[in-house]
């Protein structure tokens, strides 16, 4: 199981909003492809998948989320 966390796109960001999901909830991902997509006031970029299996959503599209709170896990 591996865990996906907000990722922390820049020295002064403390948060970023999750503007899309790639994949369904119980959907299948490899490790490589665009997971989901970001946005901040500064920079918006897409966020690739660190594992390949089925990935299950722990938080929802279009929410804002604070750099280290748990994205989704990929089993």
């Amino acid at each position: 199981m591996t865990e996906v966390r907000m990722p922390k796109p820049g020295d002064a960001i403390t948060e970023a909003e999750i503007t899309e999901f790639f994949h369904e909830d119980g959907g299948s991902v490899t490790e490589g492809e665009p997971l989901y997509s970001i946005a901040t006031d500064k920079v918006e970029m897409d966020i690739e998948s660190p594992a390949t299996g089925t990935v299950s959503w722990k938080v929802s599209e279009g929410g804002t989320y604070e750099v280290g709170e748990l994205i989704a896990v990929i089993s």
